[in-house]
């Protein structure tokens, strides 16, 4: 269900290009994010200062880069608000997630970033 959900609420063809194993689109990350389910793309920043100005506990700035990247993974549901701010406040839809819990993607989908989800889980 959360799948039919995704691809309604997503559209029918991703933009990015296909993962060859599992079929969704892959968006490359930045190297310096941690490992986690969210991810700062890598090449797409703009240096706004949006993401670490609203979670400057989970996003960090690689200064000769001029790039900022996830440097720790939400834990809490506070977290997970601010993690979900950041990205409906990206300027230009960053900030991504690689899946999601059904809650966290429907708060995305209703403020119109549904987009941002990699693929659900």
């Amino acid at each position: 269900m959360l799948r039919r959900l995704w691809q309604l609420i997503r559209g029918s063809e991703p933009t990015a290009p296909l993962n060859m194993q599992t079929g969704s689109p892959f968006y490359p990350p930045h190297p310096a994010n941690v490992p986690g389910p969210f991810y700062v793309e890598g090449g797409c920043c703009l240096a706004c200062g949006v993401p670490e100005d609203i979670a400057p506990d989970l996003f960090g700035w690689v200064e000769g880069d001029m790039h900022c990247y996830v440097k720790r993974q939400p834990e809490t549901p506070k977290e997970l608000d601010r993690m979900r701010e950041a990205m409906c406040s990206s300027e230009v839809d960053c900030i991504r997630a690689r899946s999601c819990s059904p809650e966290f993607l429907l708060d995305l989908a209703r403020a119109g970033h549904a987009h941002l989800v990699d693929t659900p889980s």
